[in-house]
């Protein structure tokens, strides 16, 4: 009765148009008449509606409207309006038949292992991104269909007819999204078009097998309930969702062979079975919810734009697709502006354990400083604190040390990057920073944090004769401050014409080394102030030496150094390590030549994620036998799904225990001292790394003990703070 009642109101809509139309025309000259067509119009409106009615409420099927058009109607069944599981539209089922299919391969192997928390967020993301993608492209073909088969006139396009020939268009669906693939193979450092075009032709394929699929399992069932007079029990159940689970556990079974082979453990689960199976449960709820809401946008949205503007409702179906993701996007803006405001108020706030500004003049925010203790945020205010004094130095050491000297401009210091960075020069003026024999300009991750294993190894091996200068750029984790990295690049570019400048106006003997650090974000923004200039612009900006950790996989100064084909790029000049012991087996000649480091664990997920992965695989998925240490060999890039487990790699590659320094996944303490005597060429003998490490250790286990030991934010002074050592 549906399916009738939808071809009545089709009928009677369309000869209500018609009847708008030509009423419209004898306006101009006959408005008389006009009146009286509408009137008699409106009469057979009701008549017709009345109709209908009636032989719905007496089980029968009316035919009028579509017999003054010469058609018969289709036959149907009855359908009970007690179904559990309403009748999933073409493109709807061949979305649902996609997703089912790819949860298999969310429960591969990869960077990091994974909780089950995690594995809700990779299987439903993967699920809902491909659900969207294989209903759109579907709604796309059958609407491309009707406007070639029927030149968008509603009252020829048949619902039967169209899905019949559907199949036809899946079938060429299929073999055109093969055919794009084959034609854009994927090359080494080949344009993002290349890789659009193979990747659209890789949903156009993948979406019209899973609504060719779906189609045919529904023919059958439509010949079945034909057969035998009504509907079957198993056509209350979404069968191509059905259909996808049955393919998904063929997969899963190949993707678990092709682990075995590569020597995956599976006796170490990364799920847990029990929340595992009410995982799957609850995605399942939430993937019928999306399916119905869709379809309900669908249909609400093709009816009002059919009301509105020219073509049938299944032109605009595609357009409920578009306003999903539109209204998902919206949301999570809404979300993401809401917490990174709480983000940033609590980083402005200050600390119990570190409530009292510094008592040395050599550090922002100490007596003479312009940089007032409150404005350098949470992170500024824990660096300049926690400074190392010359004492703990030569104790460490064995020999005479110097006060460290750390300038920290915060973001809240000053209104402008212009007025931020006169505000830094005026800061290492003041505390001498330029008569020290080594300056580190470091960039902060998003937060503003500056690794202090690396700014105190660095203390350690000058003797405490070096100045860390460094200017904030946002006050988020760095996930959530990717719009800040144009001002991170900016600001450090300014930050190094500023340094460049005062050091021209000093005798080349007396001008200190300048060097650079940065680690995550922070190595991003500094890498990118280089862009399009290769190693060639770090030379021209007097860098002498250059240390980053874990860069992201975004960079695309990295990118560019690694073509292999540049004239800006000083051959041998840059090298790519995941721990020190690669930098060990090297020549000597080529060790010499080594000026611009970068330490990437190859389990990071920080240095692998990347927008791309959604339409590109990563040379870090290549050739099995040739990938970084840490990458599985049984990994597959899939899209969406690498993209989605990346990402959460990234996030569990920061779990990092304070005192224990592992080097693995985004923790770099580890061997960090190491890197940063052979990074800036900086003396220290092995029985005195020996010592520094361990006091590393020991500092930071003191450190995180007093901040539990003061846990909250205070309004008033507290007690004396730690010291080093």
């Amino acid at each position: 009765m549906r399916g009738h009642t939808r071809h009545s109101h089709n009928s009677v809509r369309q000869d209500h148009k018609r009847a708008s139309q030509k009423g419209a025309s004898v306006t101009r000259s006959h408005p008389g008449k006009l009146l009286d067509g509408l009137k008699r119009f409106n009469g057979a409106v009701l008549r017709t509606a009345a109709l209908s009615v009636a032989l719905r409420m007496a089980g029968r099927r009316s035919a009028g409207p579509l017999a003054r058009m010469g058609r018969t109607p289709p036959q149907a069944n009855p359908v009970s309006n007690s179904r559990r599981f309403p009748a999933l539209h073409r493109s709807n089922a061949a979305g649902a038949f996609a997703a089912a299919v790819s949860v298999a391969n969310t429960f591969q192997r990869t960077l990091i292992p994974r909780s089950t928390s995690d594995q809700a967020i990779v299987t439903g993301g993967t699920m809902t991104l491909t659900y969207l993608a294989a209903s759109l492209a579907h709604d796309v073909l059958e609407t491309g269909l009707s406007l070639m088969l029927f030149s968008g006139r509603k009252r020829e396009i048949d619902d039967d007819l169209v899905r019949r020939i559907s199949l036809t268009g899946d079938a060429f669906g299929v073999v055109s999204g093969l055919l794009l693939q084959r034609l854009s193979p994927q090359e080494r450092d080949e344009p993002v078009r290349n890789a659009a075009v193979r990747t659209a032709g890789f949903f156009l394929a993948s979406g019209s097998a899973a609504g060719l699929a779906s189609g045919l399992t529904e023919e059958v069932q439509r010949s079945i309930n034909t057969r035998l007079g009504r509907e079957p029990k198993l056509g209350r159940l979404p069968v191509a969702v059905l259909g996808g689970v049955c393919l998904a556990a063929g997969v899963n079974h190949w993707r678990r062979r092709r682990e075995a082979a590569a020597g995956v453990d599976f006796s170490v689960a990364d799920v847990a079975g029990p929340r595992a199976i009410g995982l799957g449960a609850g995605i399942g709820v939430g993937l019928l919810a999306l399916i119905q809401g869709s379809q309900f946008m669908s249909r609400m949205l093709g009816r009002a734009l059919d009301r509105a503007l020219p073509g049938d409702e299944k032109v605009w179906r595609p357009m409920s697709a578009l306003i999903s993701l539109g209204a998902v996007g919206a949301l999570g803006y809404a979300l993401w502006y809401r917490a990174t405001t709480r983000i940033e108020e609590g980083t402005s706030k200050i600390e119990a354990a570190f409530d009292t500004p510094p008592e040395s003049s050599l550090v922002s925010g100490g007596p003479g400083s312009q940089v007032t203790f409150e404005s350098m945020g949470r992170e500024g205010r824990r660096h300049t604190r926690t400074v190392l004094p010359a004492s703990v130095i030569a104790n460490i050491m064995g020999e005479p040390a110097k006060d460290p000297i750390r300038v920290f401009v915060g973001l809240d210091s000053a209104p402008s990057r212009e007025e931020r960075i006169r505000l830094a020069i005026h800061e290492m003026e003041r505390t001498g920073a330029f008569g020290r024999n080594l300056i580190i300009v470091a960039s902060p991750t998003g937060t503003g944090y500056v690794n202090y294993v690396a700014t105190e190894s660095a203390e350690y091996f000058t003797r405490g004769d070096c100045a860390t200068v460094t200017v904030q750029y946002s006050k988020r984790p760095s996930p959530v401050s990717l719009d800040r990295v144009w001002l991170g690049r900016k600001q450090f570019r300014m930050l190094l014409a500023a340094i460049r400048r005062k050091l021209y106006q000093m005798a080349p003997e007396e001008r200190p080394r300048v060097v650079v650090f940065g680690e995550s974000l922070g190595a991003h923004t500094s890498q990118d102030a280089f862009l399009d200039a290769g190693t060639q612009g770090l030379q021209d900006a007097g860098i002498d030496r250059a240390l980053w950790l874990g860069t992201p996989g975004i960079s695309k100064w990295k990118q560019q150094v690694w073509q292999g084909h540049r004239l800006d790029v000083e051959p041998g000049s840059v090298g790519e390590f995941d721990n020190f012991g690669a930098i060990e087996v090297l020549d000597a000649e080529a060790r010499k030549s080594l000026r611009y480091f970068l330490l990437t664990h190859g389990n990071d997920g920080v240095g692998h994620f990347a927008p791309e992965l959604l339409i590109q695989r990563p040379d870090w998925l290549g050739d099995p036998e040739a990938r970084p240490p840490g990458v599985p060999k049984s990994q597959k890039w899939i899209t969406p799904t690498t993209f989605i487990q990346t990402l959460i790699d990234m996030k569990n590659a920061m779990d990092v225990t304070p005192g224990e320094f592992v080097a693995n996944g985004h923790d770099y303490r580890a061997d960090l001292a190491q890197f940063v005597r052979e990074a800036y060429g900086l003396r220290c003998s092995d029985e005195q790394m020996e010592r520094v490490e361990e006091a590393l250790r020991r500092y930071e286990t003191l450190r995180q003990g007093w901040m539990k030991a003061h846990p909250g934010l205070v309004e008033a002074e507290s007690d004396t703070q730690p010291e080093a050592g």
